[in-house]
């Protein structure tokens, strides 16, 4: 490799690593947040019903039903939006890594 070269894949390299490290760590939160927010969505709601099934009146139902509802379509966006924050990491962590290894490969065949 030239000299000229190296510099420029140190830091393509680092950013590489660093942006993977990014990736690994939006995957790793995602999946530890997940399960929170699908336990979220189906344990209060029917939790309350099943306890209380002797005590509800029928319009209780109806509120219960809807706070089910609203409680599921929340939680789905929080989950869309942290999705949306794992899929951007791993796709700066799929172009860094392109970019290294493009750069390499140049270097590679030019020296």
């Amino acid at each position: 490799m030239s000299r000229e070269a190296e510099p420029g894949l140190d830091a393509l390299r680092r950013e590489m690593r660093q942006r993977q490290k990014q990736a690994r760590e939006a995957v790793r939160r995602y999946n530890r947040t997940s399960w929170i927010r699908f336990a979220l969505v189906f344990v209060p709601v029917p939790l309350i019903v099943v306890t209380f099934r002797l005590y509800l009146e029928a319009w209780h139902y109806y509120v219960l039903g809807g706070a089910f509802i609203v409680c599921a379509g929340l939680l789905y966006v929080l989950d869309d939006r942290a999705v949306t924050r794992r899929e951007a990491a791993l796709k700066a962590a799929k172009a860094a890594r392109a970019a290294y290894q493009d750069a390499r490969s140049a270097a590679v065949s030019s020296g």
